[in-house]
């Protein structure tokens, strides 16, 4: 048992090297190892619903089989540079996160990030997910036509009826010039 508990102790942590110390004398001595292997980010996502503006979650297949994983997050950082991040839990399989839902009118670039016992880190590639909601309006012509036509025609017959009496009172303004009294009305005496 003994045996056992010093050799995971040696993979661990170090190696046992034999060395010799006197003539004819072995001693066995552990030399430790520095762990310079950074972690292995295997597979990561996020589901749907985040490109959807809802919560979400999001998981990532950590390992580091020389020192282990010391913690693993979820950063985001959106288009006004707000930089966040979640910390992902280890539930026996993977490390997952429930996240609430990403800002609206923003795109969010996410990643992982991850560290192990020895301070060693690795990330992902970025992840975008655009929240920008489109400004254009399509326009339904089923709906604007009667609208538009019926402005259009009321806007003309006003027009018409304008121009009908502007040209009637110009017609007896100038029929009133023409009078030959000059247009001065004759008085009559009854």
């Amino acid at each position: 048992m003994v045996v056992i508990l010093v050799a995971v102790m040696v993979l661990a942590h170090g190696v046992a090297v034999k060395t010799s110390a006197a003539a004819n004398s072995q001693q066995w001595e552990i030399v430790g190892l520095q762990d310079t292997l950074r972690p292995s980010i295997e597979v990561w996502n996020i589901s749907r619903s985040a490109y959807e503006g809802e919560p979400f979650t999001v998981w990532a297949d950590v390992r580091d089989p020389i020192s282990g994983v010391r913690n693993v997050s979820l950063i985001i950082q959106d288009s006004a540079m707000n930089r966040t991040e979640y910390e992902l839990l280890y539930n026996g399989s993977y490390y997952a996160a429930s996240i609430d839902r990403l800002q609206s009118n923003r795109s969010h670039e996410l990643w992982i990030s991850a560290f192990d016992m020895a301070n060693n880190s690795a990330t992902t590639y970025h992840m975008t997910v655009n929240l920008i909601v489109a400004t254009y309006t399509p326009i339904d012509p089923w709906v604007t036509m009667p609208t538009v036509v019926s402005a259009s025609l009321a806007l003309m017959a006003m027009v018409i009826c304008t121009a009908v009496v502007y040209d009637k009172r110009r017609a007896w303004d100038e029929q009133f010039e023409s009078a030959p009294d000059g247009g001065q009305m004759a008085s009559v005496d009854v």
